[in-house]
């Protein structure tokens, strides 16, 4: 029975390089709940595309809670919501597995995506704590932009600025391991 909360609920993980459909695959899976059964979230450090929506590149959007801490997110979640959507988990502080472990022990499902691992090819702490809490991990790849094979990373494009990593098509591309160079700049984390 889709959208109507079990006695347990389960933890998704939707993880792999930016333009792979991690939040393409997640909201489909929100739009596709019985309505006032989902919610979503976004951490405030998502200042792309609309402030209080969670945009995919391709222009698929849902309408989203911003939060700057992963604690704000029972906190707001509305009564008889079945399912969560966490969209740039990796965005948020340590607190967000704890968070997670609450709602799935409170019959929600829970669906994170997130970026497995930083334009200098480093793992988050985050997502490597949410993969060990999962009950579900998927690996999703883009196209390589400079070859077509499988893109499992991150290529930035344009220098950072005052440690501002986030940004779009115009800021990043995916690529596969072959084509993939680790920016110049120290990591960011």
């Amino acid at each position: 029975m889709r959208g109507v909360a079990r006695a347990s609920g389960g933890i998704e993980l939707i993880l792999g390089c930016m333009f792979s459909g991690k939040t393409t695959r997640m909201l489909r899976r929100l739009l596709g709940a019985e309505p006032g059964r989902s919610a979503a979230f976004k951490h405030q450090r998502d200042t792309r595309y609309v402030q209080r929506m969670i945009v995919t590149h391709s222009g698929l959007s849902i309408e989203a809670e911003v939060v700057r801490a992963s604690g704000e997110i029972g906190d707001r979640l509305p009564d008889g919501v079945a399912t969560v959507g966490i969209d740039e988990a990796h965005f948020f502080d340590a607190g967000l597995p704890e968070v997670c472990e609450g709602l799935r022990r409170r019959g929600v499902e829970v669906i994170l995506t997130g970026l497995d691992r930083t334009s200098w090819g480093r793992p988050f702490p985050i997502i490597e704590r949410l993969r060990g809490s999962a009950d579900c991990v998927r690996m999703m790849t883009a196209v390589c932009a400079r070859c077509g094979g499988a893109g499992e990373y991150t290529q930035r494009l344009t220098p950072v600025v005052g440690g501002d990593i986030i940004g779009g098509p115009d800021a990043f591309e995916p690529r596969c391991a072959a084509c993939w160079r680790a920016p110049l700049e120290p990591p960011v984390d």
